[in-house]
């Protein structure tokens, strides 16, 4: 009996099944939503060779086959743009890694992120400002216990999200990869533990912004300033990503970027999903040639802390501030 009285005070049931049944729809249409963000990626592009690095071997045997001079295709190649070093460039970049930063960090994170804007404010923020919380407080259930159990519908919801975005991309990238094997039998092979790492990145950005919109939720007794600053960083992140994206070495190397954009990068939560260091370090394990990373595990560790920091901060000041009940 002890025990159940124990579990009873660390979260309310009552209240985290009345949470489900609140916003359980916003998840399941959020959630199903990413789900084919990544299937329909994976298969229709993924399928595909259509990004590939270029050869230079085969790029000399055609020019000694016609009998061309070298001088004036990189003199004619000059007046059109590019460089000796721009080629070189072009020459040894992964055009991959475009398409994993669009689906990793810009479009497969959108729908969650929205799902995470909604949920925390109505968890905590709202419930003030409509004057529900005064209900729930009304009974033998403490501040302490309501942060507790909301913060832990958070976290289930986000893990649950995850894991149905996650077996989506891996079921999707195999479709993808038997489809391009069998048009190509001499494709790379797609590396399931690279898509576990890139998900699992991803979940760390988002969970970094639920602990900053559950944090702002609960710091703030009025709905709009909750509203205003964790969908406000949120919405900061995600444009920064995209505006930092036409700083990309690829984008620059092509001349539809410009390298100065980078600086946005410093605005974007998003930045922390490093999909360049997963690639090289998943590639390495594997066998192929690349060199080992490790800065994905400290960029993730700092997305964890940030989430921790600011949904305990959030906590401890609604546990004591006062509330216009």
């Amino acid at each position: 009996m002890e025990q159940t009285k124990k579990r009873s005070k660390f979260i309310s049931v009552p209240l985290f099944k009345q949470t489900i049944k609140s916003s359980w729809l916003l998840w399941l249409v959020m959630t199903l939503g990413s789900a084919l963000i990544f299937f329909v990626i994976n298969v229709v592009v993924g399928s595909k060779n259509i990004f590939t690095n270029i050869d230079m071997t085969t790029v000399s045997q055609y020019v000694t086959d016609q009998k061309m001079s070298w001088i004036q295709i990189l003199g004619l190649l000059e007046q059109m743009g590019f460089s000796l070093n721009r080629i070189s460039t072009m020459a040894s970049i992964d055009l991959n890694s475009i398409l994993n930063e669009l689906v990793y960090k810009i479009a497969g994170v959108l729908l969650p992120m929205v799902f995470v804007m909604i949920t925390a404010n109505s968890l905590i923020a709202s419930q003030v400002t409509n004057g529900s919380m005064a209900y729930v407080l009304s009974t033998p259930t403490s501040r302490k216990t309501v942060i507790r159990t909301q913060f832990l519908f958070m976290l289930a919801a986000l893990v649950a999200m995850y894991v149905v975005i996650t077996g989506t991309a891996l079921i999707s990238e195999s479709i993808a990869g038997a489809i391009r094997m069998k048009n190509n039998p001499g494709a790379t092979n797609m590396l399931p533990l690279r898509t576990l790492l890139y998900c699992f990145a991803s979940f760390s950005a988002m969970f970094a912004l639920t602990g900053i919109c559950f944090g702002a939720s609960a710091f703030f007794n009025k709905s709009q300033y909750s509203i205003a600053v964790g969908g406000g960083v949120c919405i900061l992140s995600f444009l920064g990503c995209i505006l930092g994206l036409f700083g990309n070495k690829v984008f620059v190397s092509v001349g539809i970027g410009v390298a100065s954009m980078r600086v946005f990068d410093f605005i974007s939560l998003y930045t922390l999903i490093d999909t360049e260091s997963i690639n090289n370090f998943s590639k390495a394990l594997a066998g192929q040639d690349a060199v080992i990373s490790y800065n994905w595990i400290w960029e993730i560790g700092i997305l964890f802390v940030i989430g921790i920091v600011f949904a305990y901060v959030g906590g401890r000041r609604f546990t004591k501030k006062d509330l216009p009940l």
